[in-house]
């Protein structure tokens, strides 16, 4: 995904864990309060935090952004791992994902990159709480700040359908960086960015502000994605466990975890978008997306489930590292 996606993704997740304060257990609420009152310390970071796992680190080609499949019935294996059920994608893949599975290993880090930066805020935690105030060797909660906008960005990048998908989308074919280029043109095109001092206009209470009387909105896949966030409900949200992973789903003990489950839908999603015969007449190698309705009516039906996935999903792992380490903190 694009720059100025990735900060607005994390944005929005603020906004859900805002959202869901009234709807969980005394314990979470109390967790999720401490987090907002920390990372709502750093608006001024979300857009250049967010972006630095593509500049400077650019571990792209490692596989720190991806994790590939390729269906194969003969030499792949079931994958048992399950987002919750309030993941919207996955009642449009559910019956496929008992499909046997291979993974390109030399092309997928994505969920190590995530469970080791969840780890490595434990790790920054603990060793500042190890030091006597103001050693220099000791952490400060900026830099912790970083490593979360960091992890929000791997855990969106997980949600994007050509990451999880062995299928080259990238070059000559132009299919995955149009599909970001047309979610970035559409957040652009409702929240004003300031690129100077790359940040969000926001108001005076540190809100992102929509541009809902703008031409389009109302069918806009933004729209559409502000409403399923507005009626979201996450799978267990009322539970009583105070279980750091009791919101990640029932098969999911971890981050790691995780996002294999949610890769797992990203990649049947991508065969939704893009079918793996090429219809007659397009070629994947050469079609610009906004050009093909056979491409471009299901990217904008999709849309607005897998923006809305990726933004419950980093509010979700934020939190869940939040508890996971918060008595280390405390």
């Amino acid at each position: 995904m694009k720059k100025y996606m990735h900060a607005w993704l994390s944005l929005k997740a603020v906004e859900v864990l805002e959202s869901n304060l009234a709807k969980v257990s005394a314990a979470r609420r109390k967790s999720m309060e401490a987090f907002l009152k920390f990372i709502n310390q750093y608006p001024d970071t979300f857009v250049r935090g967010a972006w630095f796992p593509d500049f400077p680190i650019s571990d792209n080609i490692q596989g720190g952004h991806t994790w590939k499949y390729v269906l194969d019935e003969s030499n792949g294996k079931e994958v048992f791992y399950r987002p919750p059920a309030h993941n919207f994608c996955l009642s449009h893949v559910q019956g496929e994902l008992t499909k046997k599975v291979r993974l390109i290993t030399s092309m997928s880090d994505l969920p190590d990159r995530c469970e080791a930066l969840s780890q490595s805020i434990r790790d920054m935690i603990k060793i500042t709480n190890s030091l006597d105030r103001g050693d220099i060797a000791a952490f400060n909660d900026t830099q912790i700040a970083i490593m979360f906008l960091m992890l929000s960005h791997y855990v969106a990048d997980a949600h994007m359908p050509m990451h999880c998908d062995a299928r080259d989308f990238f070059k000559p074919s132009y299919i995955h960086p149009d599909i970001e280029d047309y979610w970035q043109k559409e957040v652009l095109k409702y929240y004003k960015v300031n690129k100077k001092l790359e940040q969000f206009d926001m108001d005076e209470n540190q809100k992102l502000q929509v541009n809902a009387d703008r031409k389009g909105y109302d069918s806009s896949i933004i729209k559409k994605c502000n409403d399923l966030l507005e009626n979201n409900s996450w799978d267990k949200i009322n539970t009583t466990s105070n279980d750091w992973y009791a919101l990640l789903g029932t098969s999911n003990k971890n981050v790691w975890d995780y996002l294999v489950s949610v890769c797992l839908v990203s990649f049947h999603m991508s065969l939704k978008l893009v079918p793996l015969d090429q219809p007659d007449g397009i070629d994947y190698d050469m079609v610009r997306i906004k050009d093909e309705p056979m491409l471009f009516d299901p990217l904008e039906r999709f849309s607005p489930e897998i923006i809305a996935d990726a933004i419950n999903s980093i509010a979700l792992v934020w939190l869940a590292t939040w508890e996971r380490w918060e008595l280390i903190k405390n």
